[in-house]
């Protein structure tokens, strides 16, 4: 109940007390009408969601969105003409004719080789490595089958192996890390490299036995990121 104690209000115009009963004020505060209650969405709500060949995509331990988010920060190129094509639908190749890779677009090369560059200079003991040893070849014979997240720090790295003498084949470790630009890159320099960002879980196995399964091709060394190429490779060729 309110009170109906004397109450002063007042006037700011003209400065003047006025005694006002707050019980008169009752009838016409309730006669004002309530707000609009607030209309909140269904929280069984669904969302589109992109379709895949395989439908929904389902995701494994290691290839969560969480486990990305150091990668986050680095921004990648995107032609938004070619996002609606999968790359495996794609014919693409290099500019040596070479057609033994998957990356989202080949024609990001040299925004992704800048990348690789800028990469160089912070990692100099990898670079440094490179230029003493590269003429020794000492890691000729070395068929490395790699499963990474596919950055520019990584591509530092293979590119390094591949300088020292070993034949590479790579992967992604996770379907959303792959800089696209990066991948074209290492793809352009003849690295066979299967990766793009956004895969689904059907397209991350796929390109896994990419690096895995291919004639004349035997790896005798794995540099895996998650456990997922040790797995398959397990699984698939005991």
């Amino acid at each position: 109940m309110l009170s109906s104690k004397k109450k002063y209000i007042v006037n700011s115009n003209s400065g003047i007390k006025a005694q006002v009963r707050l019980s008169s004020c009752l009838p016409v505060l309730l006669r004002r009408p309530l707000p609009p209650k607030i209309q909140f969405a269904d929280q069984k709500q669904e969302f589109n969601k992109r379709p895949t060949k395989i439908g929904r995509r389902s995701l494994s331990r290691s290839i969560s969105q969480s486990s990305t988010d150091s990668y986050s920060s680095a921004a990648s190129y995107t032609d938004s003409s070619d996002d609606e094509t999968s790359p495996r639908d794609k014919q693409q190749k290099n500019s040596k004719g070479s057609s033994d890779f998957c990356v989202k677009n080949i024609k990001q090369a040299e925004f992704g080789r800048r990348e690789i560059e800028i990469a160089e200079q912070e990692m100099p003991a990898l670079m440094a490595l490179r230029k003493r040893a590269q003429g020794e070849k000492p890691l000729a014979g070395a068929k490395i089958v790699g499963c990474t997240h596919i950055t520019a720090q990584t591509a530092v790295l293979m590119e390094t192996l591949g300088a020292l003498g070993a034949q590479c084949r790579w992967a992604a470790c996770n379907i959303y890390s792959t800089l696209n630009e990066v991948a074209a890159a290492l793809a352009e320099s003849g690295f066979p490299v299967f990766a793009w960002k956004g895969e689904s879980e059907d397209d991350f196995w796929w390109c896994i036995d990419r690096c895995v399964n291919v004639e004349g091709w035997q790896p005798n060394m794995i540099l895996d990121d998650g456990g997922d190429l040790t797995h398959w490779i397990y699984k698939k060729y005991p």
